[in-house]
Order: C-alpha cells, then structure tokens, then sequence
C-alpha cells in the first residue's frame, strides 16, 4: 500500500453513522470540551493530559457531538480541530499514545462517518491531507492491529482498518482481507470475551463496530463473511434482554445507557428471531411486565482486565416505566475525574442494600502506590432465579410482557459473610400489568458459624444499613410521612411505600453521563433499619398510584 499514492476520495459519500448529545456539542463549539473530569478549551488537542483523557480526545469520538448540532458553526469547528490535528501528527508515531491500534482505528471511523463536517467547502488540495493520513492511518494498522487485546480495542483497530479500506478509493485491495480479519478475530473471541467486562454498553459497542462493518460491507457490494453476521445474530438476544422499555442499557460496570438510538439500530441490523436469551444475560436477569422492565445485577463483578472499572452494584436494580427511567444506577463516573470514578463505584451509588459503610464488593486495601484500584473483595456466591413448586430455584425466565401471570424473581449474594456472617436476599414481583413492583429485603446469618460471626461483628446498637432507590433526574419526589410521591414527566403519579420496620427518607444524588459536561442532580428514595438479631426483612412496594 506505501507504493501507491494517496487516495483522492471515496468511493461512495460517507454518511453518518454515530449522532452524540447535542448540548455537548454546543459546549465544544463554545470552546469547552468536558472530558475526564477536566475542561479543555482552545486548541485542546494541543494540551497534556491524562492517557485515559487523551484516548477520547484522540479518538474524536467528540465529533459524533458536534454532528448531533449539525449547524455551519458546529461544522466549522468539527474542520478546525481536524485539519490542526493534521499538521501536527504528520506522520505515525508507534510509541504516542495517539497512535495505539485502537485509538488510530477508532480515530479513522469518526473521520470518515463525519467526513461531510470535515471536509466541507475544501478543495482538493485543502482535502489532501486528510486523505493522506487515512492512508497513513491504514498503512499503520495493518502493521499493529494484532498488538491490541482482545475484546473491543481490537475490534476498533480492525473496523478502523476495514471500514476505512473499504471506503476509499484504490484501496480495495485492502478491503476484503481486513473485513475477513474482523470477522474471524470477533468469532475468535466470541461473546463470552466480549461479555467479560460486564458493561453492557462495551458489548454494544462491540456490536456496533461489527454492524458498521457489515453495512458499509454492503454498500460497497461485498459480501459479508459469515462469522460477521453469525457473531451479530449471538449478541442480539443478550442486548434484547437487556434492553430498557426506552431503548436504553442499564448502567452497570462502568458503562452507560448507550448512546441514543443505536442499540435499536443494532438489533435491527442482526438477523434471526427477535427474541432475549433465556437465563442470565450477561449475568443480569430480566423482569417486564406491561410497560415495565426491570433489570438486575445477578452476577459477581467481573475479574481479570475488568477490574478497574467493575462496580459493587451486586442485586442494585434499574426499572423504566414505558419510555421514562424511574430508577436507576449512578452510572459511570470516570467520565468527571478520579474521585467520581472511584465514588461511583461503591455500593451506594446503586439501588442497592448497603452496609453501613461497607460495600457488598470492596476496592484492595493493600494497594501499592501506582497500582490499580481492584475489586479484591467479592461475594462468592451469587444467584438469581425463580422457584418451583418444590422450592428449587430455576433459571429466572419472567415470559413475555404481556403474560397474565406476575414476574418473580429470588436472589441472594455472600458478600458480607466474612466480614459479618450475612447472606442479602432480594425477592421481587412485577405485576402482571407492570404498575406495581412488590420487594423484599432480607440480611441474615444462616448458620452457627455465621451467627458467631455476627455476634462479633455487630455492634452494640445493632448494625445499620441503607436500602437505597436511585431515581432519575425527571422524576420528581415528595415525602409524605412514611410515603414518597413521585411524578413522572408524563404527569403520572407513582408511590413508594414500605412495611414500617425501617424509615424512610429523600437524600440528594447525581445521575453521572458521560454526554454531560457535569453530574445532574437528583433524588434518591434511603430505606434505613438496623439489624439487632440474626436476620431482618423489610418488605416495600413501588406502585402507580391507584394500582394494587
């Protein structure tokens, strides 16, 4: 490819294929780029920064912002920042950080599906030298694409490297062999790596590079290999089931809600019936009755490379009413600094039962200075399902929507069982209907071993603990004695109400998106109780107003 010239074009005019948050780029075009916690101005991509930082900002996936304003300004800007980017980072460097596989590949597919903004009113002298360092940009990845881990860095270099040959002209030749490489390397890896990270938006931004891939492939009239759409049609069914009534992703693990739109373009794109998996998704079970989804953390946080951004978010539940989140996680903190990436990752920053003081899965007390923060201490069992008639506990199934029957779902973790001889049971059940979620609560020492545990444990007072309810930002909240009213934004009354044994209150919280340039506040329901035995239940019930 280095014995052939530049590329003067492209085969077919790129369109869009990624649309972000729109106020965001409102800020970009301001002046302010809000990443990481810092706030860039000026020439940003001039600035020192950490690595992490400097991946999104030299991924430029900040232009997807830019193209949701979509006016002349924003497409002034969006040409700007290329075009200087351009004259300093003439030639690849395999050291910078710039130019690691994925950034580079990730760096190539929001240049050329926002190619319109970039190269608007250029000549084709002005448009050389973006389409000399697309070359340069495939000469690269070529030569350093099996240097990335596996997972979604991989596939980022690859789906730059193939979507990019298959976009400009002359480099067809390229094409055919790098869509195969992505095909094999995701069928390689199958979904059980690509689900290891237990974020659900990773996955779909997993499946989002293969989808790309698949239509551009099509554009150009080439056909698609078949671990590329074999690979599609198995994730589909695990995003199926995670799939929010508004067509978001729970935020779990570091991850977000996923950008707007595109999980459903996704599914739309996967071939096969529409249909969830059966059992766990990803380590999440699923109840939707009616208008109503809810999805639960059923699974142990992920190990190995994961650990860095897993959440002790262990039986923490997210519920959407129709197209309305009602309550939610905090989601992703990394997005605002190291001290929002490391809050956000305790158990009280989920709708979870909390300890008071500790999580259900803590960070490594023994960390060295420089070293990673880790989840080192994790429930060992954690299980989730529905029981039959004998009381044995099956995969958790909860039927289609509009089953006539209530969704019911059991689950429990060990997460404190060392440290106090607890077991954390959550029962729940959806009616039929989906206006009215019932919820049980349980701590208790199980055995002789862990009441003696217990007992050295707990203090004189009894041992606290919050039973916390996120809501999302929409929702507004008042308390009423023993009662929480909410409204929902479609005027909708819905109430929170428990069984007397603990109290209740409205304490602030933040929802954390990585679209926004800082934390939203909000609400959140706390259901407080101390435990004086060996075992406490609190029962309480989430209910549109009216509904039984």
């Amino acid at each position: 490819m280095n014995d052939t010239p530049s590329p003067r074009g492209f085969l077919r005019r790129p369109e869009p294929k990624a649309i972000g948050h729109s106020g965001r780029g409102e800020q970009i075009i301001e002046g302010k780029l809000h990443l990481g916690g810092l706030t860039l101005t000026g020439e940003f991509l001039d600035n020192d920064m950490p690595a992490s930082v400097a991946a999104e900002l030299h991924g430029f996936g900040w232009l997807d912002d830019l193209a949701a304003v979509g006016s002349p300004r924003a497409r002034s800007v969006a040409q700007h920042h290329v075009l200087h980017w351009l004259k300093r980072h003439r030639v690849p460097h395999a050291d910078a950080p710039e130019w690691t596989p994925a950034i580079a590949g990730r760096r190539v597919l929001h240049w050329i599906f926002h190619a319109g903004m970039i190269l608007h009113g250029l000549d084709r002298d002005g448009a050389e030298p973006y389409f000399r360092s697309l070359d340069q940009h495939l000469t690269h990845l070529r030569a350093t694409w099996y240097d990335c881990t596996d997972g979604l860095p991989r596939l980022e270099a690859l789906a730059g490297l193939a979507i990019g040959a298959m976009s400009l002209r002359d480099r067809q030749a390229v094409a055919r062999p790098a869509l195969i490489a992505l095909a094999e390397e995701a069928d390689a890896m199958g979904v059980a790596t690509l689900s290891e990270s237990r974020a659900p938006e990773t996955l779909l931004e997993a499946m989002a590079l293969l989808v790309w891939a698949q239509e551009v492939a099509d554009e150009a009239g080439l056909e698609s290999p078949a671990e590329l759409r074999a690979i599609i049609a198995e994730i589909a069914p695990i995003l199926r089931s995670l799939r929010h009534a508004d067509g978001s992703l729970p935020s779990f693990h570091g991850g977000g809600r996923g950008a707007a739109g595109r999980l459903d373009r996704c599914l739309r794109a996967a071939e096969g019936a529409a249909l969830p998996v059966h059992g766990l998704a990803m380590g999440f079970a699923r109840m939707a009755r009616g208008r109503t989804t809810l999805i639960l953390d059923a699974a142990p946080p992920p190990g190995g490379p994961a650990e860095v951004r897993a959440h002790a978010s262990t039986l923490a539940f997210e519920l959407t009413v129709a197209r309305q989140p009602l309550i939610v996680n905090s989601g992703p903190g990394d997005g605002f600094g190291p001290l929002w990436a490391k809050a956000s990752r305790a158990t009280p920053c989920h709708s979870a039962l909390c300890l008071e003081g500790l999580s259900s899965s803590r960070l490594n007390p023994n960390r060295q200075e420089g070293e990673p923060d880790i989840l080192t201490e994790r429930p060992a069992l954690v299980w989730a399902g529905d029981c039959d008639a004998l009381g044995n506990l099956t995969p958790p199934d909860c039927g289609p929507a509009h089953s006539t029957e209530p969704a019911h779902l059991l689950s429990g973790h060990d997460g404190w069982l060392d440290s106090h001889g607890l077991t954390h049971l959550r029962e729940l059940w959806l009616a039929p209907d989906g206006v009215a979620l019932q919820g049980e609560d349980s701590l208790a020492a199980l055995d002789a071993s862990a009441q003696s545990q217990l007992d050295r444990a707990r203090p004189p007072e009894g041992l606290g603990f919050d039973i916390r309810f996120h809501l999302h930002p929409d929702i507004e909240a008042r308390q009423q004695g023993q009662v929480i009213d909410l409204t929902l934004p479609t005027g909708e009354h819905w109430q929170f109400s428990h069984d007397g044994v603990g109290q209740v209150r409205l304490e602030a919280s933040c929802l954390l998106d990585r679209g926004l340039a800082e934390p939203r506040p909000s609400r959140q329901i706390v259901l407080t109780a101390r435990l004086q035995g060996r075992a406490i239940q609190i029962g309480w019930t989430l209910a549109r107003s009216g509904a039984r």
